[in-house]
């Protein structure tokens, strides 16, 4: 049995979208609101950039002094 035929009943869907239209659609536009998800990712980012450069910087400076 053949799985390319196609039930009238079911619901067509479209040609699939190209990536850059689900991203283009997933950011946020000017002035809307900021993602929860999105925010908390940066936010993750930007703490584990800090946990590891502020103590590099420290001991660099330390054995320089």
């Amino acid at each position: 049995m053949s799985h390319s035929s196609i039930d009238p009943d079911e619901p067509r869907d479209g040609p699939p979208r190209p990536l850059e239209d689900e991203i283009a659609e997933s950011r946020p536009r000017r002035g809307g609101r900021i993602n929860p998800a999105t925010f908390e990712v940066r936010l993750r980012r930007w703490a584990l950039l800090l946990l590891i450069t502020v103590p590099a910087v420290w001991f660099v400076v330390q054995r320089l002094t």
